[in-house]
């Protein structure tokens, strides 16, 4: 409660009412309705000259109607623990990957699996030749890698505006590949597997990322089409060999 104090003709101190603070007016049941949007998963076209196989475009996390970086929160993008979570560092998501692991406490998680018209050994192939991964997405560029695939190999691309930096955990042909990624301060694990499946291959994979405040701008649905769209990129460039 707020006071005030009243006077009367003489300007004297007459008596303190209690004044009752301003709410804001809310519906007898539950609680005010939001009247701004929060963030929306778009997809953009992609920009002239790239070819982004599986895709029409581009995932876009749209954020543009918030006018306050908290506003993210409230909208529903993240909790506040998943904002805050840090995560293993990189040698120790490297250790998880080289087992196959990821990081299951991640609060930005994918998962997929596609069927690819192709022996296991050519579709992990795709995989495993970086130099070749722009034939797979048409944002990957500026590849910086050592040949052949090996663990504990590191090497840089670019995805996009982001330059990522990423180190093999397991190399196994035709079965496992895994690697870390580290970019903007954001830790990432990739784990793909492949195996024979009705005369070709299932291609799977699983990705985590973790590192603060990152949740709230790369939940995972935006992940989720990032893992979508790459998956179809490795069937379109492993069925075209």
């Amino acid at each position: 409660m707020l006071y005030g104090t009243t006077y009367d003709n003489g300007r004297k101190p007459h008596v303190r009412h209690p004044i009752p603070a301003l709410e804001p007016r809310r519906p007898p049941h539950g609680p005010h309705p939001r009247t701004r949007p929060g963030p929306r998963l778009t997809e953009a076209p992609a920009p002239d000259g790239l070819a982004v196989p599986g895709a029409a475009g581009i995932a876009v996390l749209d954020g543009s109607a918030l006018d306050d970086p908290a506003d993210w929160l409230a909208s529903g993008a993240a909790p506040l623990g998943a904002v805050l979570y840090t995560g293993p560092g990189p040698e120790a998501l490297l250790a998880a990957v080289s087992e196959g692991r990821t990081d299951d406490l991640a609060p930005t998680q994918a998962a997929g699996e596609i069927h690819v018209e192709a022996a296991p050994d050519a579709v992990w192939s795709v995989l495993a030749d970086v130099q070749r991964w722009p034939e797979v997405r048409g944002d990957v560029r500026d590849i910086d890698a050592p040949a052949p695939a090996a663990p504990g190999t590191t090497f840089t691309w670019s995805a996009g505006p982001n330059r990522v930096t990423s180190t093999f955990g397991a190399v196994e042909p035709g079965r496992l590949l895994t690697y870390v990624s580290t970019s903007a301060g954001a830790h990432f694990t990739h784990v793909y597997r492949t195996e024979p499946a009705a005369g070709g291959t299932r291609l799977s994979c699983k990705e985590t990322l973790s590192g603060p405040v990152v949740a709230a701008l790369l939940p995972s649905a935006a992940l989720q089409i990032g893992v979508d769209t790459w998956l179809a990129g490795v069937k379109a460039a492993a069925e075209s060999r």
